[in-house]
Order: C-alpha cells, then structure tokens, then sequence
C-alpha cells in the first residue's frame, strides 16, 4: 500500500470539498438568510452551526464513501474493485494510490500553506483577546458566583472559553437594582452554560474557507441568535420580556462594555433584540430541520462519489 499517496490525495480531496462547499454556501447565504431569520434564536443556532460545519462533512463523508469499497473488499464481502477501472488512479486501502506522488505533494502543501496562514492569524487574535480577558481576571475577586472588578466602567461579561465565569464590575452592582442585576447574570450564566464563547471560536475556524464577507456576516448572525437565546432565558416570573427589555436598555445606558472575544449582555443588534422580546412568540419549529435524520442514506452512493474522486485525481495529475 502506498502510505504516502493515500494520505496525500486524501488530504486534497478533503481541502478541495471543504474550499468548494463554503464557497457554494457562502454564494447562497443571502438567500438562506432570509429564510433562517423567521426561526425561533435556539433554532437559528443549530442552523447556523450546521451551516458552518456543513462542508467538513461533506469532506469526510466524501472520503468515507471514497474508501468505502476498501472497507467491503477487505473481508471479502465484494470482488476486487479496482479490475474494472485501470484507466485512472485508485483510491484503495488495498492497492494503494497509483500515481506519481510529485504533483500531489506541491498541491497538498499550497493548500496546506494557504490553510494554515489563515489559522495563525485566528490563533494569533484569540491569543490576544486572551491576554486583555486574563489581565482583567488577575484584578477581580470572587464575590459569590460571580468574578468582581474593580472599576468604575461599567462591564459585564462571560470569560473563559473551556470553564466560563461571569464578570461584572463595581460599576454594575452599584448602578443596578438587585432585580435588574440577576437579570444580566441570568443573562451571562445562560452564555456560560452555552459556551457561547467557544462556538463562536470553533464556527469561526472551521469557515476560514469561506468568502470573508460571507463568513462574517454569518458569524454576526450567530452571535444575534446566542444574545437572543441569552435574553429570553433571563425571562422568569420576576422578569417579564419587558422588563428584560428594560435592563438591556438600562446596561446601554451605562456604557456597558465587553473585551473583544468575550459575550456580554450589551452588544451589537440591541434593537432587534428588544424587538425580539416584546414581539409575537416564534412560530414552531419547521419541518425541514428534520430531514437531517435521513443522511445515512447517503451511503448508498458511496460507488459513484468512489469513482469520480478518482476520476477527478485523474484529471488534476494525468
């Protein structure tokens, strides 16, 4: 078995998916959005996700079902699939990839290359955010649940990616009645429990591969969607939709603010999320999110997506 050149071709048709599905996603977006805008904010989340996650697994399950055949091969469930097609490469656990591996190797590494200068930079921002987030938690002190700085600007946010805290300063607890300040903590813990923080760090990775406008426009809408889930569940019985509406407007007010990479109460889109409080309740969730439920029987075409993989790395180093 070619080691080397399976791994390698392997590689390339995981890129090439990844690269040509988040830009067909990206193109369609705009229409979509308009569409994903009517769901309820939990549901606009998963969407959402699912968009972004979509064409990795387009490229995974493209290479599961490129090497599916192999697997049935193996135990001799099927004769050997590669007689047939001499003509072009394989794509075989068996027989290995027969090609010259020199072409392969320059367009693996371009696009590696390519891929991993997009990724320093992601890591190099998150890094930094962590230093402005991690110099501001060296200067609080618990107080209860909650992490407490100790200065008169008014801030109010959930820190910490893996184990999430909230942290409001000295500016909030004094300027805030104690219904409005459980509120924004209802608000904060609801973003911890979520781990908002994190999604919006991994949605954000995996669609380095997408037009930029798109991709940022789609990452706005995620975190619209997460302060909206955030909003509705700091609603209780001592906190109407309006009354969080108020406290949202309260925390404006003030100035509130958050360190970049950190989620907050306050934020961007304030007007549509107080128009999300007080408007008509979301109508249920559509029958189409179901469909998701019929993609194992996507593995029926695991003998056509085999052969034009193979046919397309044919093309590309022929």
């Amino acid at each position: 078995m070619h080691a080397p050149g399976l791994l390698l071709a392997s590689g390339l048709l995981v890129g090439a998916v990844v690269v040509a599905a988040s830009q067909g996603i990206g193109m369609a977006y705009p229409k979509l959005r308009s569409r994903i805008d009517r769901l309820a904010p939990e549901d606009r989340t998963q969407v959402l996700s699912f968009l972004a996650v979509l064409p990795w697994l387009l490229a995974f399950g493209a290479l599961l079902l490129a090497f599916l055949p192999s697997f049935v091969h193996i135990p001799g469930w099927i004769e050997d699939h590669c007689l047939p097609h001499e003509h072009h490469p394989h794509l075989c656990l068996v027989h290995g990839f027969w090609m010259p591996s020199g072409p392969l190797w320059g367009s693996v590494a371009t696009l590696g290359l390519a891929g991993a200068a997009m990724w320093a930079r992601l890591v190099h921002r998150i890094i930094r955010s962590h230093q402005v987030v991690r110099g501001l938690m060296l200067v609080s002190h618990t107080q209860g649940s909650i992490q407490v700085l100790p200065i008169q600007r008014a801030m109010a946010f959930t820190a910490g990616l893996l184990h999430p805290k909230t942290v409001v300063s000295k500016a909030v607890l004094e300027n805030l009645e104690a219904d409005e300040l459980q509120v924004v903590l209802a608000h904060e813990k609801a973003h911890a429990s979520r781990h908002d923080a994190l999604w919006r760090v991994i949605l954000e990775a995996i669609l380095l591969g997408m037009p930029q406008s798109r991709r940022r426009l789609l990452l706005e809408d995620f975190s619209l969607a997460s302060e909206e889930v955030c909003d509705r569940r700091a609603i209780c019985p001592e906190a109407t939709p309006d009354r969080v509406a108020e406290v949202l407007l309260r925390m404006q007010r003030l100035g509130c603010l958050h360190p970049e990479g950190a989620l907050g109460a306050t934020g961007s889109h304030l007007v549509r999320r107080v128009k999300a409080l007080l408007d008509n309740p979301y109508p249920p969730r559509p029958w189409w999110m179901k469909v998701i439920w019929l993609s194992p029987l996507l593995l029926l075409l695991a003998d056509p997506v085999h052969h034009v993989a193979e046919s397309l790395l044919g093309l590309l180093f022929s």
